[in-house]
C-alpha cells in the first residue's frame, strides 16, 4: 500500500478494501500513508503532528535489534500508539520517539512510515522489500 500525500482518513474506498485484504492470508505492505492507512483499517488512529517529518536523515530505531537506521521521510499525519491493538511496533523516530513502523501480531502486514524506496537519500532500509517479496513467494 502506497506512500501518498494526504489526510488518510479521506480515502474510505481503500480502508474498506483494506479491512477486506485484512482479512485474508495475502501479504501486506504498507509505506508512509499505507501505514496510515492500514492503521485505520484496523481500527486505529492517527492525528495530524505539528510539524511533520521531512526530508533525510531521520533516525529510526529497530525495536528488535536496537539498530538505527536513517530514513527519508515526508509526512504530515502520524500513527497514534495508544490505538494499535493488533499490532507490535517495529520502529520508532529516533527524534521523537513516535512510530516509524508495525507489524500485525498474527498475519503478515508490516508497514513503515519512513520510505525505504526513496532515492536521493538513504537506502539502509530497502532490505524491507527483499523480506516483503521473500513472504509473497511463499504466499504464492
Amino acid at each position: 500500500i502506497s506512500n501518498g500525500p494526504g489526510d488518510a482518513r479521506l480515502f474510505q474506498t481503500t480502508i474498506e478494501t483494506i479491512k477486506h485484504l485484512m482479512n485474508t492470508d495475502i501479504p501486506i505492505l504498507g509505506i508512509c500513508l499505507g501505514i496510515q492507512l492500514i492503521t485505520l483499517a484496523a481500527g486505529g488512529n492517527i492525528s495530524k503532528m505539528k510539524y511533520g517529518h521531512r526530508g533525510q536523515n531521520h533516525p529510526c530505531i529497530d525495536t528488535i535489534s536496537g539498530r538505527c537506521y536513517i530514513t527519508s521521510q515526508n509526512h504530515g499525519y502520524q500513527v497514534d500508539s495508544d490505538s494499535l491493538n493488533d499490532f507490535n511496533v517495529t520502529f520508532v523516530n529516533g527524534n521523537d520517539g513516535g512510530i516509524e513502523g508495525i507489524q500485525h501480531k498474527s498475519k503478515d502486514i508490516v508497514a513503515v512510515q519512513f520510505h525505504p524506496e526513496a532515492t536521493p537519500g538513504p537506502t539502509d532500509t530497502g532490505y524491507l522489500f527483499d523480506e516483503f517479496a521473500e513472504r509473497v513467494q511463499k504466499y504464492v
